[in-house]
């Protein structure tokens, strides 16, 4: 057993982000009870969370039997390898003025733990799901559903804004309502994804296949 710290937007993902790291690895993990970080929806808080948990590890002179997941949402950024391009139409507004967010995480941890990760103290894999965890999620439910929204919930305003006055249901409203109709909660529904075929979610999503790569370069002794 080995230790995973895990940053993510809540417990819900942290949920489904350790069970696909144990089944990806095949290990057990526990989780530190001492350093948990959340950031939220602002990238500029990932970006600060992550600094500040890669500082710790960092730090340490010898392999240790730790792992660390980084996980922020892509949102529609620029430049993820795993990206669904062309978008139907062009984005609109705020979404324009995005950072790119896989490079500058995957910078990040190459400048403070170094290119060979054969020689890093710790195992980090980046999951940066496009467009957000709710895709990956929808997609271990269903690998087979035709391509999925943009925006987390068709009442934002940025999705009313790209898709008009009536946007189709989107990724939050897809899974509350097939967790709903399945009689689970919110919860329980991603435990159920994480527990699905991983193999079929990496032959229709780049950045899930990413993910499982990295995980798969641990090699916890």
């Amino acid at each position: 057993m080995g230790y995973l710290y895990i940053l993510s937007e809540g417990e819900r993902d942290d949920l489904c982000y350790d069970l696909v790291a144990e089944r990806a690895t095949g290990r057990t993990f526990e989780r530190p009870a001492d350093f948990r970080l959340r950031h939220g929806a602002n990238w500029k808080t990932a970006l600060a969370g992550g600094r500040l948990l890669l500082n710790r590890v960092k730090h340490w002179n010898e392999p240790q039997v730790v792992a660390v997941i980084l996980a922020v949402d892509n949102d529609r950024a620029p430049e993820h390898p795993g990206s669904i391009l062309p978008h139907p139409r062009p984005l609109v507004g705020h979404d324009l003025k995005k950072a790119a967010r896989y490079p500058a995480v995957a910078k990040m941890v190459t400048d403070a733990l170094g290119t060979d990760r054969d020689a890093r103290p710790v195992k980090v894999a980046v999951a940066i799901p496009v467009e957000m965890i709710e895709s990956w999620v929808l997609l271990l439910c269903d690998s087979n559903r035709p391509k999925l929204p943009l925006f987390a919930e068709a009442s934002q305003a940025s999705a009313r804004a790209y898709y008009g006055t009536q946007p189709p249901p989107q990724l939050k409203d897809l899974r509350n309502a097939e967790a709903e109709a399945a009689g689970k909660s919110l919860d329980e529904y991603f435990w159920y994804a994480a527990e699905q075929d991983l193999d079929a979610v990496t032959s229709v999503s780049q950045s899930f296949k990413m993910f499982i790569g990295e995980l798969k370069q641990w090699h916890i002794a």
